[in-house]
């Protein structure tokens, strides 16, 4: 329909502009908080190949709070991957999995397991079925493409087109969150300076389907796959619905040829499926492009009432499988931040918490990745040799193996922002333990919790700063041993271990601040978000 700037049904608390996973991730979280949502895509579609492939456990519990998790298993679009390092000639170098990493660590900190390969367009589709249906449901315009945006001061207007049409629409939003991946509209509107990290290269990204599905279960091995090697490092995943993904440096020396037309591509896609051991008749390419990885990011990703987000925010070589991964946690970050100001639980400049949490940890998250691929790609003899032998005494050693994998899964805790500081587990994420209810029901522990703030005790703090914190936040308060118990001891242990008797965690999972008193750390919260 035709909308006007006063039309009551064009004004909107948020526009998103993109529904990619992150833009859909996030109306999802709006939806959830009560908010009223816009969601513009200029594709009429999902894209049919999968791009991103593979969660985290810290994205995998992002879902779960999201209330989608359960419903991905169920309809098996996703499943838990182990990762191998691979040579050019198929030796395995080392790897990540439950006998030589141990359950412990490759389950992870935010309980789930690090890596679980997805099926994107799947993935897009519930996402998209779950914001637009039931109460509060989002309105999405479809095949939209967004030709202007006008920051007003106290909002925001978006002029956009119906592409099927011509049809031109205007609509209002309090905020705009620009999830338009790396053209992004919104960004270029936000006209900052970009940081570069110096990373260019050119990869042949092939995804194909094997339709027999006797081969794809018995022939295309579980997981991810890694191969190391100067001239023709890549990655390679099996993931689901019959879909396979090729992902190499586009180096001379192995492509071999320029690639102009779709028989060019389709060569270059067979011959590389082949060099990987397999038959490419049993493989039906379906897309076969050169992609440039660029490393970099803009200096700022909120200006005004505009901020971007996953690809719009970020850009990184596929190394460290970090790229949605980013986004995810930037709408889980932003969701929250978004729902205290629009509620008036403070002012908007919580939104700049949104810039300074989420852009210095990207920042390094994608230098890791950009030193990862360096050494993945190296050439110099010495440096393979040295490379070879840590892998080769991973192989021999749990310890060490344990070593290699806690550098490869680290990420940086945040530094300043929304945060206590007072405690030195502020700023990093609060592990989820399996713990019972009351009623002697088995559940993780952020299903007790929802997409709230909690304090997470084990006295029963009280005080006015605590009946403000679940009157004004609508703050979760749990008691061990009341509210729920703890029958492994884990979270007695970790109290222990870091001497303190209260937790206060953000929406997002992240530990605000911890201490002795429980009371002491609501007074923080509610000081810091009245500022």
């Amino acid at each position: 329909m035709t909308t006007e700037p006063g039309d009551r049904a064009s004004q909107f608390d948020v526009a998103i502009v993109g529904c990619g996973p992150v833009g859909a991730l996030l109306a999802n979280l709006l939806k959830q908080y009560g908010h009223k949502v816009a969601v513009l895509e200029r594709e009429p579609d999902i894209f049919y190949a999968p791009r991103g492939m593979g969660f985290d456990d810290e994205s995998t519990r992002i879902m779960q709070s999201a209330g989608i998790l359960d419903r991905l298993k169920a309809e098996g679009h996703i499943y838990q991957a182990d990762l191998e390092l691979i040579d050019r000639s198929g030796k395995r170098l080392g790897g990540f999995d439950r006998r030589s990493v141990g359950e412990d660590l490759l389950s992870g900190l935010h309980g789930h397991r690090h890596m679980t390969l997805f099926h994107q367009p799947s993935l897009e589709a519930t996402l998209r079925e779950e914001f637009a249906t039931g109460e509060n449901a989002a309105t999405a315009y479809f095949n939209h493409e967004v030709t202007g945006i006008t920051d007003q001061g106290d909002r925001v207007e978006l002029n956009c087109k119906d592409r099927a049409t011509d049809e031109e629409h205007s609509l209002i939003a309090k905020y705009v969150v620009g999830c338009d991946g790396a053209r992004s509209t919104v960004r270029k509107t936000m006209n900052v300076p970009r940081i570069d990290l110096k990373y260019t290269k050119k990869y042949l990204v092939v995804d194909a389907i094997v339709d027999d599905p006797v081969y794809f279960r018995t022939m295309i091995p579980q997981g991810g796959y890694i191969l190391l090697d100067g001239k023709e490092a890549g990655v390679l995943f099996k993931g689901l619905h019959g879909h396979v993904r090729f992902d190499f440096l586009q180096h001379s020396e192995t492509i071999g040829q320029e690639l102009k037309t779709d028989e060019d591509y389709q060569k270059a896609a067979r011959d590389l499926i082949r060099s990987r051991g397999f038959d490419p008749e049993n493989f039906r390419v379906i897309r076969s492009v050169s992609y440039t990885f660029h490393a970099g990011m803009p200096s700022k990703w909120r200006v005004g009432r505009l901020m971007v987000a996953g690809d719009a925010a970020h850009l990184t070589p596929p190394w460290s499988g970090q790229g949605l991964n980013m986004g995810v946690r930037d709408a889980a970050n932003l969701s929250f931040k978004l729902n205290l100001a629009l509620r008036g639980k403070s002012s908007d400049r919580i939104l700049d918490t949104y810039d300074e949490e989420r852009r210095p940890q990207s920042l390094e998250t994608i230098q890791a990745a950009v030193d990862m691929g360096i050494r993945m790609q190296n050439t110099s003899p010495l440096q393979i040799g040295l490379r070879n032998l840590a892998y080769a005494l991973s192989r021999k050693s749990k310890f060490v193996n344990r070593l290699l994998f806690k550098n490869w899964i680290r990420k940086p805790s945040y530094k300043s922002g929304l945060l206590g500081l007072q405690h030195r587990l502020s700023g990093g994420p609060m592990f989820q333990p399996w713990v019972e209810t009351a009623e002697g029901k088995r559940v993780r522990m952020d299903d007790l919790i929802g997409l709230n703030f909690a304090l997470i005790s084990t006295d029963s703090p009280t005080g006015p700063e605590v009946r403000q914190f679940v009157s004004e936040l609508g703050g979760v308060v749990l008691k061990l041993d009341c509210d729920f118990f703890d029958p492994s001891e884990t979270v007695c242990k970790w109290y222990d271990e870091h001497r303190i008797n209260a937790v206060l965690l953000r929406p997002d999972r992240v530990i605000y601040d911890a201490g002795r008193d429980g009371q002491a750390l609501c007074r923080s919260l509610l000081a810091e978000l009245r500022k």
